[in-house]
């Protein structure tokens, strides 16, 4: 299946240090592992807004993914909590990711494949289109002088394409993956039909 990102479009608040010049979304947007928001502090929280989704299709699941590192020290991790909020900023899901020291080489972590919005209904353009990120310290303080740094944030969507579905010469949209070179789920009419 597909998948698309859903990056930081902007920053709601936010008190992690930053670059100076700086903001929270531009820092965790890109993929520059030198553009990053940095805090020695716990219950630091940083709340972001994404991209709108235009995919189309039918999400299938999202889940949010960070990238980061425990920063000034010679081992050990320290725990963020990454929430996903609605766009009333009520928490639907939160689980906390670990920052290894790792030599300053930023790891992806992922949070888990969630179905639905709310237990029960799936998710929705306008559930992405409202969507934030939050990134907390709250888990814990990071060991005696070292830092939590995370590089870059997003919500990666899974979805199934949107596209033809028509039977051509008696065989089955689903067995077409390409019509004259171009992807099925890239095709909505052939010659106007």
């Amino acid at each position: 299946m597909p998948t698309v990102n859903l990056n930081p479009d902007g920053t709601l608040s936010n008190n992690w240090p930053t670059l100076s010049g700086s903001t929270a979304h531009d820092a965790l947007s890109d993929s520059s592992t030198s553009s990053y928001i940095r805090t020695p502090d716990q219950n630091d929280s940083c709340i972001l807004t994404l991209d709108d989704y235009s995919a189309g299709g039918t999400i299938s699941s999202i889940r949010f993914g960070v990238s980061g590192y425990t920063y000034l020290t010679r081992g050990g991790d320290t725990d963020i909590r990454i929430r996903i909020m609605n766009s009333s900023g009520n928490s639907l899901y939160d689980e906390n990711v670990t920052l290894n020291f790792n030599f300053y080489v930023a790891q992806d972590h992922y949070g888990t494949a969630r179905t639905t919005s709310d237990g029960s209904s799936a998710w929705t353009d306008s559930d992405l289109d409202g969507l934030r990120l939050a990134i907390d310290t709250t888990p814990e303080d990071p060991p005696a002088v070292s830092q939590a740094t995370v590089v870059k944030a997003w919500i990666e969507v899974t979805y199934t394409a949107a596209g033809y579905a028509n039977t051509v010469k008696g065989v089955a949209a689903a067995n077409i993956g390409k019509v004259m070179g171009v992807a099925t789920a890239n095709i909505s009419k052939v010659n106007g039909i």
